[in-house]
């Protein structure tokens, strides 16, 4: 019976090996998984930060932007002006042109 009960003394250590690797297993895997959540917190936090001095300095940007805005609304308006001038006067210009290339003095200079 000895012999017997060695082998189930070792297979009773094998089953509370098996059941402390276990274990390890799974409080490793907590820790890794609290890890992991504590670095997206903190990646959140930190994004949440970089949004925030992003948006303060916009809104510093936008400060002088009234005089941006008055700016490009005035650019615009020069910009519609000379666009519209120059389709009222292409029919213009494209006369001219065509009336100088076509009345070329073809005499040679006298020397």
């Amino acid at each position: 019976m000895s012999g017997q009960e060695g082998i189930d003394r070792l297979l009773q250590a094998e089953q509370d090996a098996t059941e402390i690797v276990a274990k390890a297993r799974k409080e490793k895997a907590a820790r890794i998984k609290q890890a992991r959540d504590e670095a997206e917190a903190e990646v959140k936090q930190y994004r949440s930060k970089l949004e925030q001095q992003f948006q303060e300095s916009q809104s510093m940007a936008m400060g002088g932007s009234d005089k941006s805005v008055a700016l490009a609304v005035e650019t615009e308006k020069g910009l519609s002006d000379i666009t519209r001038l120059a389709e009222s006067n292409r029919v213009k210009v494209v006369r001219e042109i065509l009336t100088w290339v076509s009345s070329v003095d073809t005499t040679p200079p006298v020397a």
